[in-house]
């Protein structure tokens, strides 16, 4: 089954210089059906987006939702800065490509286009909601987690999720975005950033009742954080996981973690794992030249704001 969906994100792609490894474009678009597969499953069973992406009845979708994550924090190999200049530069061929794009994504997602074929197009729809939500993520969580300021509040990921759906629930059907002069992804942003800075207002209101204790433990979790999202992201990851206890989280065991990060610990052994958690503890207690940090730029890195934004 060729979905059109699939195929208008991978033929939006910019073209990679030679130099640069291939990029199996029938690879990328069969996990895309399958991701649409398990998110129209879950919509048949009554399950919204935002619930079945972190639910393990639905692995391809909850992979995808991870990797979309993690991937914002994975060094980018050299050979590809040329694409991903051409993604984060906002040249013209780049900027006319994605911008018919989001358009034909939120074209299929609002129903008005897709296959003759009642599953077919009821998969299209679903994975172009998908795709939206997934985009508007991303754009909140760079901008929420480009300083430490939100997370400051007690904010947290899963809080900037709901944020994004909300909006997607509420201004994806609209009439107004169907108007072919504007650009309904940066619509959508602009009314999520609202709602952020309202959450973080709301938040900034509670923690000012709160007891000394419960403001300086918000405080560390955020510090922590920022942190060890300047780490590599496989030792992020896993640090994390290690230290959920003080970050308020659940510790996962290492198969299990493995096989919901694919994207940040593939390949990785146990015996591996647990080296870099030991050394990854050792160093977080030194200076930060210690650290195992990033030795590349991350998509994080190039897309945060120059500014920390003030929430």
């Amino acid at each position: 089954m060729s979905l059109s969906v699939s195929s208008a994100v991978t033929d939006a792609l910019p073209i990679l210089p030679e130099s640069a490894p291939a990029i199996d474009l029938r690879e990328v678009q069969s996990d895309l059906e399958a991701v649409a597969r398990d998110a129209l499953l879950a919509r048949s069973r009554g399950l919204r987006l935002i619930d079945a992406v972190t639910d393990p009845d639905y692995p391809n979708l909850m992979t995808f939702h991870s990797g979309i994550r993690d991937a914002l924090f994975l060094e980018i190999p050299r050979e590809y800065d040329p694409w991903v200049s051409a993604v984060t530069g906002g040249g013209d061929d780049s900027s006319v490509a994605l911008s018919g794009l989001q358009r034909m994504i939120v074209g299929y997602a609002q129903g008005e286009a897709g296959s003759d074929d009642t599953e077919v197009q009821a998969m299209q729809q679903v994975l172009a909601e998908l795709l939206v939500f997934e985009a508007l993520r991303l754009q909140l969580l760079v901008l929420a987690l480009g300083s430490e300021d939100y997370e400051q509040l007690g904010g947290e990921e899963s809080d900037i999720d709901a944020i994004a759906w909300a909006e997607v629930e509420v201004l994806l059907h609209a009439p107004e975005l169907r108007d072919p002069s504007i650009r309904p992804l940066h619509v959508l942003r602009a009314t999520a950033s609202v709602s952020l800075a309202r959450d973080a207002a709301e938040r900034a209101e509670e923690l000012r009742r709160a007891s000394p204790d419960l403001r300086d433990e918000v405080r560390m979790r955020a510090r922590l954080r920022a942190a060890l999202r300047e780490l590599r992201l496989p030792e992020a990851v896993l640090l994390e996981n290690a230290l959920s206890t003080l970050l308020g989280g659940e510790r996962r065991e290492l198969h299990e973690l493995q096989a919901q990060r694919p994207l940040a610990l593939e390949g990785l052994s146990r015996q591996a794992m647990d080296q870099r958690v030991s050394r990854g503890r050792r160093a977080l207690t030194r200076a930060k030249a210690k650290w195992p940090r990033r030795r590349r730029p991350a998509l994080f890195d190039l897309l945060r704001p120059a500014q920390d934004p003030a929430i």
